[in-house]
């Protein structure tokens, strides 16, 4: 880090997105390079997919505080929770947008969880354009440091530079026009009855698919959550109207309608 100068990076998106786990890699590489961080999380419901945020100040002299009001780095991954990061922002901070790069891992062949990885090289890459803050090799090795236990420990260093070498206009996008996502239902329904999907709660467990009793269930490839995972889709047919998929969903996902 060439100045005295604080960065202050603001990480926004969903629990179940790598948000905190995105955090402390970078955070634990940059405390390795001698440089003060302080990180704090900020979180709801995590499980469910709430809020999630991190805080990340880097400087070469003590942080006095952890929290800040507006960010030099701010990333947003997800539309859900917008309003909240976007008042972070003055008109010198870089925003990346990497709301509309979920479908990328899917496109390199990569684990869907490896996401976060890719926000991840791109952060470097943007850290390291004005300040030289770290090298890539730091980081893999704190990546290393928190994913070694991991079968697919590979493919998250592969997607690390996947984002380290993405062209900036597919990330360096306006975010002005853009607001809270509102997902419509997924609606099929016969004579009987109607059987509901909410994509924007679903969070793809599965639940459903193992309890249904006719296997009248099963992953829809053209339908996905605000996580970019495919949701539950029914055969019409099959479904005998029984609730089970109602009662087991643990997020309210589901709903089964039995017509008079």
């Amino acid at each position: 880090m060439q100045t005295d100068k604080e960065i202050k990076i603001l990480l926004s998106g969903e629990g179940g997105q790598g948000i905190q786990l995105m955090a402390k890699i970078l955070s634990n590489a940059l405390y390795k390079q001698k440089l003060h961080i302080t990180f704090m999380p900020h979180y709801g419901v995590e499980m469910r997919m709430g809020i999630s945020m991190a805080y990340i100040t880097i400087s070469k002299s003590p942080i006095t505080y952890p929290k800040f009001s507006k960010a030099d780095i701010l990333v947003i991954m997800t539309k859900r929770n917008i309003d909240i990061p976007k008042t972070y922002i003055n008109k010198n901070t870089l925003v990346i947008n990497a709301i509309t790069l979920n479908n990328l891992p899917r496109e390199r062949n990569l684990p869907k969880q490896s996401f976060n990885m890719i926000v991840l090289g791109i952060i470097i890459k943007e850290l390291n354009k004005s300040e030289n803050i770290i090298s890539k090799e730091k980081i893999l090795e704190s990546i290393n440091n928190f994913l070694s236990d991991k079968p697919d420990i590979t493919k998250n260093r592969v997607a690390f530079e996947v984002g380290y070498d993405l062209d900036e206009s597919l990330y360096k996008k306006t975010i002005d026009n853009i607001r809270a996502d509102k997902y419509n239902p997924v609606v099929d329904s016969d004579s009987q009855k109607t059987h509901i999907k909410y994509p924007d709660v679903c969070k793809s467990c599965g639940f459903c698919l193992i309890k249904c009793p006719v296997n009248a269930l099963s992953w829809d490839n053209e339908k996905y959550n605000f996580l970019s995972k495919p949701i539950p889709k029914v055969d019409i047919k099959k479904c005998t109207g029984c609730g089970l998929c109602e009662q087991i969903c643990p997020d309210a996902a589901i709903k089964v309608n039995k017509k008079k």
